[in-house]
């Protein structure tokens, strides 16, 4: 930088020697010692200037650039960003839903609905006037449940299992788990469903994280991207 200042002070400054030899052969000392001082200020101003700017655009490309990629590099392995783009790759395979879909079940037909619940680790369904019937040495299951007009449909299942359920309030209760086959989209799904009264709850079917796993994602600002129904339509 030095070295770039003196060269060009030295070419000025011959430059101004051979215009005040030429045309100004009589010209006072005194003057000439007064441009050389303002040619000077000049550069040096323009040397100031420069290096001020050179330091505002380091630290402007240090801070918006650099170390933004040095917090990536310290955060995560080359693992884990070579998992994250097999990842990736694979989410572009799978469905989209959101936050509500319609849902159905098989014989009957039963429409719901349905919210989606990636925090839900089973379905549920409304279900009331729950019997448990015993037939030919398999435990069944007889309940009622209701669509979204309010018509009422008699299911009899096989029961899976029974399994302990903790609500939000921390009250844990028992429900049984049958065996389902439903309508979810186009696809003809068999899933497993605890039965539960859900007569104050908004939606009268629940989608869980076993019907979802491994084929769906979840875009919570959308709804019924599966489709409409006739009811919505009209």
């Amino acid at each position: 930088m030095k070295k770039l200042i003196i060269i060009g002070f030295i070419a000025v400054f011959g430059v101004s020697c051979i215009h005040l030899q030429k045309n100004e052969p009589e010209t006072d000392p005194a003057t000439v010692d007064q441009k050389i001082d303002t040619l000077k200020a000049e550069l040096l101003e323009e040397n100031t200037r420069f290096k001020n700017e050179l330091e505002y655009d380091l630290k402007r490309t240090i801070r918006n650039e650099i170390i933004p990629e040095l917090r990536e590099i310290s955060t995560y392995s080359n693992n884990m960003l070579r998992s994250q783009k097999n990842i990736k790759k694979k989410v572009f395979k799978k469905t989209l839903v959101g936050r509500v879909e319609w849902i159905s079940t098989v014989n009957p037909e039963v429409k719901f609905r349905a919210r989606v619940d990636s925090g839900a680790q089973t379905n549920s369904m409304h279900a009331e006037d729950i019997k448990e019937i015993v037939q030919d040495g398999k435990e069944y299951v007889e309940f009622t449940t209701i669509d979204d007009q309010g018509t009422k449909y008699r299911f009899l299942r096989e029961i899976v299992k029974e399994t302990r359920v903790k609500s939000t309030s921390g009250h844990t209760e028992s429900r049984y788990v049958v065996k389902m086959d439903v309508m979810f989209g186009q696809k003809k799904i068999t899933t497993n469903v605890n039965l539960n009264n859900r007569k104050i709850l908004r939606h009268n079917f629940l989608i869980g994280r076993n019907l979802l796993l491994g084929n769906y994602i979840i875009d919570v600002s959308q709804s019924r991207l599966l489709g409409i129904e006739e009811d919505e339509k009209n």
